[in-house]
């Protein structure tokens, strides 16, 4: 029980720290005739919405922002309707059109397409944008002033609503405003940093350069790719201002599973600690509670208290219940939903509660046996052959990467001792990287392309980034042939690199 009083006692604390924040005044944004104009690489994802891209260009076309400043470019990916009608001969949209194949979905889309506009060196920050959505005039103005202050950022969708609502999209567009207007605009305001929504993203090409790919292909991929550049020290930041608006025909709510929210923060906190404090925060925010688990969690501790000995009185937990009920009161005060609004917004912990049932393991299991669908396997191990240089004579290992639910850990092999990383990392490549540094220590190098002056990586649309190029000149070889391999691979070419990682760099700040 005394795990459960800290649990709640700590939620309260942050929930009253957020409403006494939300209460503050937002800070006036200098006048933007000082400010850098960045020049931007507007990416809008479509696939059959015909009815809204032709609208979101003649939008981006007739922005505030100066034209020569942003360029637009469309991925149409295996389209059936007229959307490649719409822009031949149109000169101010690149266009990349994917077709004759099954649709390849919006990560590997982007990962084409931003692979192609990475040799662009005119370019400060890409727009990534769902087709589906709509903007206003100022949008590019308003996210070339975030970027003043920001390298990340994400954008408030705002809800499109029709004349009469269901029940169910009542709660969706309610809980949407609130999470709007008052608990990421209030995570903001301290600095802390927000899950990504990769249908309106704005990030620095600096980052993704670094990183070698994005990784969008749902909403838990976002969350592990939110993860990796909080690591980094490359928050993603709400801003309010970013707007974008969507019929609350395609709107869903944008929230991990619980089952996949636990399991990560269970394998990556072994990464909680001082240095980094928004890693740590947003790692701890993975098990934040909704309101139906606060509410039965305070009466489940006051019944406790009550009955038998605990080191809280129960006076005091009902104390604690009421100031976080009044802070609730008070956080609705700048949410901008109607009083009568109010209902559907306090049935939405029912709402999210029935979504964790539909959803639990065991239930999420016997649909998938009902209906013949496969639970996807989380756990993937492998097992690769490599060499140790100890300046004298090289020495037959082996590497077993294993990937948990998305984080990776590397074991080291030698003959029959083992040495396995210490935490567990959102890329196979910097989970090596914590094997090498080790045997450094010991005078020792691990022979490997990852650390080979010729190796090149292949930006293949995921954060693991294992993929690359071999580029040294070796005997016999034919001009121009590419020679695909991977980052564990060794060959007698090997050469030890020595530079400074980029990524590093962005993470001091240089």
């Amino acid at each position: 029980m005394i795990l459960l009083f800290l649990y709640l006692a700590i939620f309260t604390i942050y929930f009253i720290t957020l409403t006494v924040v939300s209460l503050k005044p937002n800070k006036k944004i200098r006048d933007t005739y000082n400010q850098k104009e960045n020049n931007l690489c507007v990416v809008i994802y479509s696939h059959n919405n015909a009815k809204t891209v032709e609208n979101l260009i003649k939008q981006l076309k007739t922005q505030t922002y100066p034209r020569k400043n942003y360029s637009l470019n469309v991925i149409l990916d295996n389209c059936s309707d007229e959307s490649e009608m719409m822009f031949q001969g149109d000169l101010d949209v690149n266009v990349l059109n994917i077709k004759n194949m099954d649709t390849i979905g919006k990560d590997q889309a982007i990962s084409i397409m931003t692979e192609r506009l990475s040799t662009v060196t005119n370019v400060d920050a890409y727009v990534f944008l769902d087709a589906k959505y709509y903007v206003n005039s100022d949008f590019l103005t308003n996210i070339n002033t975030a970027l003043q202050r920001n390298h990340v950022i994400t954008g408030a969708v705002n809800l499109i609503c029709k004349d009469k609502l269901s029940l169910i999209e009542n709660i969706k567009y309610n809980y949407n405003q609130y999470n709007n207007n008052f608990i990421q605009k209030s995570r903001a305001k301290l600095g802390l940093s927000s899950l990504l929504n990769s249908d309106a993203l704005v990030i620095r090409k600096q980052i993704v350069d670094a990183i070698g790919s994005v990784n969008f292909k749902n909403i838990n991929e976002e969350l592990k790719y939110t993860l990796l550049l909080a690591k980094l020290n490359c928050k993603c930041i709400f801003d309010p201002n970013i707007k974008v608006y969507l019929d609350i025909d395609h709107f869903d709510l944008r929230i991990p599973s619980l089952s996949r929210r636990c399991s990560m923060f269970f394998n990556a906190i072994k990464q909680i600690g001082i240095k980094n404090k928004s890693l740590t925060e947003l790692i701890f925010s993975l098990i934040a509670p909704n309101g139906l688990t606060v509410i039965l969690g305070y009466l489940l501790l006051m019944i406790y208290s009550y009955k038998y000995f605990f080191a809280v009185s129960p006076y005091f937990i009902a104390a604690m219940f009421g100031i976080l009920a009044i802070s609730f009161c008070t956080s609705l005060l700048n949410t901008k939903i109607f009083s009568k609004e109010h209902l559907y917004l306090f049935m939405y912990p029912m709402y999210s509660f029935c979504r964790v049932v539909y959803n639990f393991p065991p239930l999420r299991g016997i649909r998938n046996m009902l209906f013949g669908r496969l639970e996807p396997k989380h756990i993937e191990k492998l097992l690769v052959n490599v060499f140790v240089f100890d300046g004298k004579r090289y020495y037959p290992c082996k590497l077993e990467i294993i990937s948990d639910s998305g984080l990776v850990k590397v074991v080291f092999i030698n003959k029959k001792k083992k040495y396995t990383t210490k935490t567990q990392h959102i890329r196979v490549y910097d989970a090596i990287k914590e094997i090498a540094s080790k045997l450094e220590e010991y005078g020792m190098v691990l022979k490997i392309c990852q650390h080979c002056k010729y190796f090149e990586p292949d930006q293949d649309g995921t954060t693991n980034m294992v993929k690359g190029f071999c580029k040294c000149e070796f005997k016999n070889r034919t001009p121009g042939d590419i020679l695909p391999t991977v980052l564990w691979n060794s060959c007698d070419g090997f050469e030890k690199i020595n530079v400074v990682n980029l990524i590093d760099a962005i993470s001091r700040g240089e």
